[in-house]
């Protein structure tokens, strides 16, 4: 084991519960009967599959996952983008990538291999990204580990350039608390539409972005 796999085996635990934005993600896979596959990359332990059910193929990807074929959760080191290709058999319904995109060397490398190497063509895609002016603004301690700092821009350049449709775009709330949901849903913008620059004020300090690749 690495120095860096060891970090995350010890770090990892901490955000391995059914949060906020995981449970709006898990909602918007089950809302729609055509996803009968997902992709998880930064599964964690895999809490998603848990809210998903057994009625939908399951696959994480974490740097804390297993090396055995068989696993729930497999092993992979995300700085080397194309071993997603590597594991990947055949292209999914749906993908998420949440709460890993802030600590990639490459984050566009792996956006970009997960789209063209693993989503079916009109299949589903969602990521999330931290609103990097919540802690600019408020004297909440940022990850040791980030090194990526983002804005909603950073995001929607990568959503067009991968030939991905922006469906809706959720503000997240700080805490993760289940109630924020409700939030989320409310000040929710769909299509290009965008928030206002402000809205870190309201404690929005993350972004959950819905798309779907071209048929």
């Amino acid at each position: 084991m690495n120095r860096k796999e060891s970090y995350w085996r010890g770090e990892a635990p901490k955000y391995h519960w059914a949060h906020a934005r995981l449970r709006l993600i898990a909602e918007t896979l089950r809302q729609d009967a055509s996803i009968h596959s997902v992709l998880d990359l930064g599964a964690g332990s895999g809490t998603l599959a848990d809210l998903l059910g057994d009625d939908i193929r399951y696959l994480g990807l974490d740097i804390t996952g297993s090396r055995e074929p068989s696993a729930l959760v497999r092993y992979i080191d995300f700085d080397d983008a194309d071993s997603i290709a590597a594991l990947i058999n055949e292209p999914f319904d749906a993908i998420v990538i949440s709460g890993v995109l802030e600590y990639l060397k490459d984050w566009r490398a792996v956006f970009h291999a997960a789209v063209k190497k693993a989503l079916r063509p009109g299949g589903l895609f969602l990521a999330s990204a931290i609103y990097f002016p919540f802690y600019k603004t408020f004297p909440i301690k940022q990850h040791p580990a980030w090194i990526n700092h983002f804005t909603p821009a950073d995001l929607h350049s990568a959503i067009g350039e991968n030939g991905l449709r922006l469906d809706v775009t959720y503000p997240m709330w700080t805490g993760g608390y289940g109630w924020t949901t409700a939030l989320s849903r409310l000040f929710a913008r769909h299509g290009a539409a965008i928030h206002p620059k402000w809205i870190h004020w309201l404690g929005v300090n993350q972004f959950l972005f819905v798309c779907h690749s071209e048929v």
